[in-house]
C-alpha cells in the first residue's frame, strides 16, 4: 500500500516543515564544532546503496567474519531495518556492540531475530526445518526459532587478526495432559564462524572466514507407539577477500565464496535425505578511492545447485543456476563532513535448468536464461559527531518531485545506525 499518511492538517504541515529547518540548521552547527571522525560507520543500508556491494569495508562484514571487530571496536550498531506495516515493528532489525578491553582484544555481541537475512550465523533456520516437521505433523506442534545471540571475539597479534563467533537459539513447547503422556516439541541452532584478516605486504591485505549452522527440530508425540519425527540441516559457507593496492587510487578487490547445505528429516527408523545444495563464485572488483569519493564495482559469476536425491518412485533431480555476468556497481561521496550521498545499480544475466521427473528413471529438463531484477540505488549517509545514520531512498521521491510534501510517499526505505564512542 503506498499511501499510508497524509498531511490532512495544514498547521501539522508547518510544524513538520518548521522541524525540519530547524533539524537541518542545528545539524550543520554541530557539524562544524566537531572533529572529523574515523571511518567507523556504514552498515547493510549503505551497502544495498551502493549495489550490495561486497568490494568495500563496512562493519556489516562482522556478519560474516568477526575478526573484523576489531577494526569496530566501542562500536554500537544495527538496523533500524524496513517497514512491514507493522506500526511498533520493522523488518530486518537487529542490535550488536563492540567494545575493547585492551589494544589486542575486542569482544562484541549481535542479537538478531527470525527475519535476519545474511549468511550469518545469526540467520535462523535457513531452510525453514521448524515448517518442514510441522507441516509433516499437521499442527504447529514446534515453536519456530527466534532472538538468536551471538558472541564473538577478535584478537590482534602484530598484523593480523584472529575472530571466533558463537551463536545459540533454542524453543520448546511441551504438553502436559492430566493423564496420560503429551507431545513434545523442541527446536534448536548452534553456529559458529572463524575470521582471519592481516597485510601479508605492502600494498596487499586478506580477510578469510569460515561458518557453520546447525539447525535441528525434534518432535515426540505422546501417543503409544506412535513415531518420534526429528530434522536436522548442515550449512557451511566460507569467504575470502584480498586487496591489492595498484596505486594510490585504484585498488584490486577480488573474492571467493562457497557455500554446502545437506539436511534429513528421520520418521522413527525411516531417514528422507533433503534436498542438498551448492554454490561458489568468484567477483572480481576495483576500488578507485579520493579523499571522500569511492567508485567501486565489478562482475562475477556464480554458480548454484540443488540435488534431491533419488527414491523408490523417482530419479535424481538436479536444478542448476549459473550466472554471469552479476554486476555490483556502486559509489560513495561526501556533500559535508555530515553528509554522504550514494549510488547503486545491479544486474545479472544466468542461464537455468531444472529437471522433473518423468519415470523412476527419466527426466525431463529444462533450460533457459533469464535476468535479474536490474536497479538503481540511492542513498544518503548522516554523520552527527559519533552518531551515523545510513537510509536507503526510495526512488519515487525523486520521480514525485514535490507532490512528495502531502503525498505519503516513504522517503526511506531500509535505516542502519551506529555510534562509535
Amino acid at each position: 500500500m503506498k499511501k499510508l499518511v497524509t498531511f490532512s492538517d495544514s498547521s501539522f504541515l508547518m510544524g513538520a516543515v518548521l522541524f525540519t529547518l530547524i533539524f537541518s540548521f542545528s545539524s550543520v552547527l554541530i557539524a562544524q564544532n566537531i572533529e572529523k571522525k574515523d571511518h567507523r560507520y556504514g552498515g547493510y543500508a549503505r551497502l544495498f546503496s551502493m549495489g550490495d556491494n561486497p568490494y568495500v569495508v563496512d562493519p556489516d562484514n562482522i556478519k560474516l567474519n568477526p575478526a573484523y571487530a576489531s577494526m569496530y571496536s566501542n562500536f554500537l550498531w544495527g538496523d533500524i531495518g524496513s517497514n512491514n506495516g507493522n506500526p511498533t515493528d520493522g523488518n530486518g532489525q537487529f542490535a550488536g556492540v563492540n567494545f575493547d578491553l585492551n589494544n589486542n582484544l575486542t569482544l562484541g555481541l549481535l542479537l538478531a531475530r527470525d527475519d535476519f537475512q545474511s549468511m550469518s550465523i545469526a540467520r535462523l533456520d535457513r531452510d525453514n526445518i521448524v515448517n518442514n516437521i510441522n507441516t509433516t505433523v499437521g499442527t504447529n506442534v514446534i515453536v519456530p526459532l527466534n532472538n538468536n545471540l551471538e558472541l564473538l571475539g577478535a584478537y590482534k597479534f602484530g598484523s593480523f587478526v584472529v575472530g571466533l563467533g558463537v551463536s545459540y537459539a533454542s524453543t520448546s513447547r511441551e504438553v502436559t495432559p492430566a493423564t496420560g503422556t503429551g507431545d513434545k516439541g523442541t527446536a534448536s541452532q548452534i553456529g559458529a564462524n572463524l575470521g582471519l584478516m592481516g597485510k601479508v605486504a605492502p600494498g596487499f591485505e586478506f580477510d578469510f572466514s569460515f561458518s557453520l549452522l546447525l539447525p535441528s527440530a525434534t518432535f515426540e508425540p505422546g501417543t503409544a507407539g506412535a513415531d518420534k519425527i526429528s530434522g536436522s540441516n548442515t550449512f557451511m559457507y566460507a569467504n575470502a577477500r584480498a586487496m591489492v593496492e595498484l596505486s594510490k587510487k585504484f585498488t584490486f578487490v577480488p573474492t571467493v565464496d562457497f557455500f554446502n547445505g545437506s539436511g534429513k528429516v528421520e520418521v522413527g527408523a525411516n531417514s528422507t535425505d533433503l534436498p542438498s545444495e551448492l554454490a561458489f563464485g568468484v567477483g572480481l572488483g576495483l576500488q578507485y578511492k579520493v579523499d571522500n569519493l569511492i567508485i567501486v564495482g565489478g562482475p562475477a559469476f556464480m554458480y548454484s545447485s540443488q540435488s534431491q536425491a533419488s527414491t523408490t518412485t523417482t530419479p535424481e533431480l538436479k536444478n542448476s543456476t549459473m550466472t554471469f555476468p552479476a554486476w555490483n556497481l556502486g559509489a560513495e561521496w561526501g556533500f559535508t563532513e555530515w553528509l554522504y550521498g550514494r549510488l547503486g545499480y545491479v544486474a545479472s544475466t544466468f542461464s537455468r535448468t531444472t529437471q522433473s521427473p518423468v519415470t523412476a528413471t527419466t527426466v525431463d529438463e529444462l533450460s533457459f536464461t533469464g535476468f535479474g531484477n536490474g536497479d538503481v540505488r540511492l542513498g544518503l549517509g548522516f554523520r552527527f559527531g559519533g552518531f551515523n545514520l545510513d537510509a536507503t531512498i526510495n526512488d519515487d521521491v525523486l520521480r514525485e518531485g514535490f507532490n512528495l510534501v502531502g503525498g505519503g510517499t516513504r522517503t526511506f526505505a531500509y535505516l542502519s545506525a551506529s555510534y562509535g564512542f
